[in-house]
Parts: C-alpha cells; structure tokens; sequence
C-alpha cells in the first residue's frame, strides 16, 4: 500500500514536499470510477429517453436528477466525511458504500422496459454516485500540500479522462455491436475494477483512521453535530468572504454553460447533423482524449500562471471556439473542435477545485469541497431543464453553443475581482485576464453550414 509519509522532503504539516505520483494515480481511481460511469450515462440515456417518446424538457429534468442530488446529497456528504473516523479512512468508505450498488443500478437503466422504471433507476443511481463524489474528491487535497494541488488535481483529471475514453470509446463500440445493455454491463464492471484498485492502493493518513479495536466514529449523532457539520464555521476575513462567494458564481455560470453541451451533445449530433447514435456517442470519445491528454499539462500551466488566470484563459478561449459553432454544423469536423475543447475545457476543470479548496485550509477541505460541488451541480440542475426550454421553443440543439458561450463569458466577467485562491493563500491582485476575443458579425454571417 501507499505510505503517508515518505523519504520525500516534508512541508508543515507533514506533507511531501513533491508530489507524490504512485499516490496520487491511486487516487485518481476513484475518479476514473465515477467518470467512466458518468459519462455513458450522459451519453446514452437522453437517446433512451427520447426512444421512450419523452419530450425535451422531460429529458433535461431526468437528466437533472443527478444533478439535484449533487446540490443536496453530494455536499452534505462532503461535508460529514470531514468528522467520519473508521478503519478505512473518512473519505475510502462512501466509495465502498456506494459504488458497488450503482453498478448494478446502471445495468438496471439499461435494462428497463419502459420510462418509469428507467427513470426510478436513474435517481438511485444518481443518490448513489452523489454519496461518494465529494468524499473522493476531496482525498487529493488531504494528502497533497497546497502548491501541488492543482499539479495533483490534473493527474486525478487524467485519470477521470481515461475513465471517460473507455467508458465512451469501448461502450461506443458495444453499443453499435451488441446494443446497450452490454455496453452498461462493461461500465459496471469498469466501476467496480477502479474501486478495487483505490481501496487496495490508498491508504489514508493515520489521523483519519480509528486504531485497532477502537470504535468507527460517525457524524450522525445529535442535531447540533450534524449542524456543525453542514455550516461549519470557516472564518473567512472579509476579502476572502467576497472572493469565497465570486469563486462559487463562477463555478455555477461556467458550469450552467457546459452542461448543456454535456446533455445534449448526442442529440445535437443525431438529430441537427443525421449521425446515428453509436457514431454520436463515440464522437465524444475526442473531447475525453483531448482531456487526457492536457489534464496533467492543465495542472502545470495552473502551477506556474496562477488557478484564477489559468482558468480565465481557458474560459476566453472556449468562448471563442463556441461561438460560431451554430454556423459550422459539419459533423466531419467535430471529432477535431472536440478534441480541442477538451484540451481547453481542462485549463478550467483542473484549476478550479483547487482554486476554492484553498480558502478553507486542512480542517476544512471536505466543507469546500461540498460548496464546490453545490455550485457545480446547482448549475448543472438548472441547466438541461432551461435549454430544454430553449430548445422546444427553436426546434434546434445547435444553440446549445452560444447558451454555453453566454455562460462562460458571464463568470469570466466576475473573475477579476477574486483576489484569493492561489497557492498559500497568496493576497495580491493577480495579472489581468486575457479578454475573450469579439467575434465580429460579418464573420459570423460569412459562414456557412447549419
């Protein structure tokens, strides 16, 4: 197993000096777990939805659930793992909880006859997947010093990537072969291979674990515990209170844009381009590598320019990309725009977590990791629901890109403000952020396509 400390060079409290590689790509199991399961359900179970004669907006909410709970669930229990004490660790056993009965419920979405059925399987599933993200997450910050969280947070979205390759790649290949069913059953199987290799690899710090014979200690005691632990007191002074709730609207607008892109991608591609769904679902196989690709390169380049600018060049630079894509409705040319939206989507993805689990230090990583996750999936949650909207009232998913471009540009306008977040709670105002170039109208009219 993976050991606490090593011969490496300590920081103040006792944490390595460099980062630690082997531990850090056991960790990142976790990730490839939930982000493999994940990512077939985003791209498969919309066209179910669809086949079982669900309108739009039907599909945005049930595809919402998740989404709900990540907003509820997913930080509650963020938070409560901060005071869960066992054998294991406080984080390894929400993974251990969960994980294995959401394989099965995946197989279960597959399988189901009809839409009430697959609906209640998707909100267990969603539960499931919501108990143990934050608690997995939130193991890179525990074990890792803060100059070499945003290094360390690219090597966990590496691993998420490949999580993402296999899921979309293999279960592309199995959907077109022998239909979704057994495409959902390899997902399965990929979620609880990963879960073995994170419990068998990481072992987390002794002040997280109980002693042999010593009792588990859990949070759900009285009603002040259980308050304590979801608002926890995180004695923010008042410039870092501003930049605290600026980080979290920048966290719910990005994401409010990218979701819709992650929702409806394969509908877009099925229904306003006429590819069929296994080509439609296997084109996001691009976006998965080019995240693979640049999610450790991401960690560096936050290293070295700062979380906050790292993450506003990522942002100018998507805006750019988006912009024109209801013109440029070629499907022969999306497997490349994928591929480089996702090398640029994780100049943000990487950079973000670590950008707002800085401001609650050690004793509160869990607790910001929770509110990192409650911005997220609150943006997430509203998202599908209001393109949906958008959509039934045009007709067309191509204006999913300008709805994501809007998104992006809105948190990029709150960006320059923020003046915490940065390695070692670093104070000064940061570098100004590129401004996102302007995509002239005669440009935009220049282009033809869809």
């Amino acid at each position: 197993m993976t050991t606490w400390i090593s011969s490496r060079p300590v920081m103040a409290g006792g944490k390595s000096a460099r980062l630690d590689y082997a531990q850090t790509f056991s960790i990142g199991f976790g990730m490839l777990a939930v982000a493999s399961a994940w990512a077939m359900v985003n791209a498969f179970v919309p066209l179910k939805l669809k086949e079982l004669a669900l309108p739009t907006v039907a599909v945005g909410i049930v595809m919402g659930i998740d989404n709900l709970c990540g907003f509820t669930i997913q930080p509650l229990c963020g938070l409560l793992s901060d005071r869960v004490r066992t054998r294991w660790g406080r984080r390894i056993p929400f993974a251990l909880f969960a994980i294995p009965p959401a394989a099965l419920c995946l197989m279960l979405i597959s399988m189901a006859p009809d839409a009430p059925l697959t609906i209640a399987a998707v909100i267990a599933y969603a539960v499931l997947m919501a108990t143990c993200r934050a608690p997995i997450v939130a193991l890179m910050p525990d074990v890792t010093a803060s100059p070499l969280r945003t290094r360390a947070n690219g090597v966990i979205n590496f691993m998420g990537s490949i999580g993402n390759v296999l899921a979309l790649g293999g279960g592309s290949l199995l959907y077109r072969r022998f239909g979704m069913s057994v495409a959902f059953a390899a997902g399965s199987l990929i979620m609880v291979a990963a879960l073995a290799a994170l419990a068998s690899l990481v072992r987390e710090p002794a002040a997280h674990r109980t002693r042999p014979g010593e009792r588990a200690r859990l949070p759900f005691v009285s009603w002040r515990e259980l308050r304590a632990s979801v608002m926890p007191r995180l004695d923010l002074d008042a410039e870092a209170r501003r930049s605290f709730m600026l980080i979290v609207a920048v966290l719910f607008l990005y994401t409010m844009g990218g979701n819709a892109i992650e929702t409806y991608f394969t509908l877009y591609a099925v229904h306003d381009l006429g590819l069929d769904p296994a080509t439609a679902g296997g084109d996001l196989v691009w976006f998965a590598a080019g995240g693979l690709l640049f999610a450790i390169p991401a960690g560096i380049v936050g290293g070295r320019m700062g979380r906050r600018n790292t993450l506003g060049l990522g942002l100018s630079v998507a805006i750019c990309m988006l912009t024109p894509m209801p013109w440029i409705g070629e499907a022969s040319l999306i497997p490349c725009l994928a591929f480089v939206f996702g090398a640029v989507y994780m100049l943000v993805f990487v950079n973000a977590l670590p950008w707002i689990a800085e401001l609650g230090g050690d004793e509160h990583v869990g607790a910001m990791t929770a509110y990192y996750y409650l911005a997220t999936c609150a943006g997430a949650a509203i998202s599908p629901t209001l393109f949906g909207l958008i959509q039934q009232s045009t007709g067309e998913y191509r204006w999913m890109f300008l709805y994501a471009a809007a998104g992006f540009a809105m948190a990029l306008a709150c960006m320059p403000f923020i003046t915490r977040g940065e390695a070692d709670g670093a104070r000064a105002p940061l570098p100004s952020l590129p401004r996102p170039l302007a995509v002239k109208p005669a440009a935009k009219a220049a282009v033809a396509g869809l």
